[in-house]
């Protein structure tokens, strides 16, 4: 992961009335926020705020109806997506639960090689290099464990990991918050995504406000199916 910090004077994200339909109506917007250059920032909006599909346009996957958003400087869709990387998406990143943390980790290994070349398999120090700074203080599950076997926080903290490899990745994209369902386990990630914040912009889409937490501050956005977004700052 980057050391590479934005400008403070440069927005993460500048989305001016961007609005997506689809067949039977709004998705999400018209929307107006900026996203400032550090730290994280909280997109919070119900059921029907198309909060998924507001991540993939802002990890440049999904392109909007209609409105503008700059995203680390950038227009185009092919340099975003270049730039920033996604987690928590189930039709893009979803572990399969049915195979091993080795399993998943050989496939990311191996997914860029020439088909010439031989299988590699993922190893412990493979594993360590890649989420240890994740993962931080927490202990890696086994890496022989099936996906099945491990916590909800485990399995979005290696997507995670994994979303961010190759570098050079400048912003994180996260949806779905609420995936982690026990209460101490969505602290627990709440404190790794403000520890990741200070390295680069992370921007998580969740349901309601983050839950009280020490030495956790964020900018909070709340999202309207068919009003401009609200701002105010936790």
């Amino acid at each position: 992961m980057p050391e590479e910090q934005l400008p403070e004077t440069m927005n993460a994200v500048t989305a001016v009335n961007l609005a997506l339909r689809g067949t039977e109506g709004p998705v999400y917007g018209p929307l107006t926020f900026t996203a400032p250059a550090s730290g994280l920032t909280v997109l919070s909006g119900r059921g029907g705020s198309g909060r998924t599909a507001l991540a993939l346009t802002l990890a440049g996957r999904m392109a909007s109806t209609t409105g503008e958003v700059t995203v680390l400087g950038e227009t185009k869709r092919s340099k975003i997506r270049q730039m920033v990387a996604v987690a928590g998406v189930e039709q893009i990143d979803a572990l399969d639960r049915d195979v091993t943390i080795r399993t998943a980790l050989s496939e990311h290994l191996n997914w860029s090689r020439w088909w010439w070349t031989v299988p590699r398999r993922a190893s412990q120090e493979y594993y360590e290099q890649l989420c240890g700074r994740v993962f931080g203080q927490r202990d890696l599950p086994p890496l022989n464990s099936y996906v099945s076997q491990i916590s909800a926080l485990d399995r979005i903290l290696i997507r995670i990991a994994l979303a961010l490899h190759p570098a050079p990745i400048r912003m994180l994209v996260m949806d779905d918050l609420e995936q982690v369902r026990e209460l101490d386990d969505r602290l627990q990630l709440i404190q790794i995504l403000t520890e990741l914040s200070q390295v680069i912009p992370v921007i998580v889409m969740a349901v309601n406000p983050l839950p009280p937490s020490p030495g956790v501050e964020y900018h909070l956005i709340k999202l309207h199916t068919t009003t401009p977004a609200k701002e105010q700052q936790q």
